[in-house]
């Protein structure tokens, strides 16, 4: 059978995050604004089937995964592969914000094998999981996912053209050929368009 639908979650926010501090693999906890955040797609997810939730090992991102598998009775998988990307050691726990394609150097992969990394996490979901399966990332990883299922070639020069807020919702159908179904959602997401 397989998965039909990847329900992807880059981890709530962190004190890191609002700190500007590149977290790598250190443990930062959600802050209230990131449980709340996790916890509002944790209840929009909650009336679907979900089959599994596989989660990056670190710890922000399986305190996310947990709150999203509570409503299913779900126990959270980790995956290596979901992990961080692979920032140096001299850039870990400091402040600066560092991205896989806008400051490589900081990296100890390229964006290449971060890509190549994502589309082995896909190919193992495939194989082990079948139906809906709730993923929980860090963002660039997020990002190199969604780079083989949207084409963003505008020249040598690598930018974001997506990039996941903290507590936010993608989707994609892996049924047959990948298709970005939804990008972004989040508890803020039609606040913008209120008064």
């Amino acid at each position: 059978m397989g998965a039909d639908y990847l329900f992807i979650v880059r981890h709530g926010e962190t004190e890191a995050n609002v700190r500007g501090i590149d977290a790598g693999p250190l443990d930062f906890p959600l802050t209230r604004r990131g449980v709340k955040g996790a916890s509002f797609i944790a209840r929009t997810l909650s009336k679907l089937e979900i089959d599994a939730v596989y989660s990056s090992p670190v710890f922000r991102a399986v305190e996310t995964a947990k709150i999203l598998a509570r409503p299913h009775g779900l126990k959270v998988r980790t995956l290596e592969e979901l992990t961080e990307a692979k920032l140096k050691l001299e850039f870990v726990g400091k402040k600066g914000r560092h991205h896989i394609l806008t400051s490589p150097e900081a990296f100890s992969e390229t964006n290449d094998e971060l890509v190549e990394r994502t589309v082995k996490a896909i190919e193992i979901l495939r194989k082990k999981a079948n139906g809906n399966v709730i993923l929980v990332s860090h963002g660039d990883v997020i990002t190199a996912m969604l780079e083989r299922v949207v084409e963003r070639s505008f020249g040598k020069k690598r930018y974001y053209v997506l990039h996941p807020d903290p507590s936010s919702l993608s989707i994609v159908e892996i049924k047959g050929r990948p298709f970005l179904v939804l990008f972004n959602f989040q508890r803020k997401t039609f606040a913008r368009f209120s008064s």
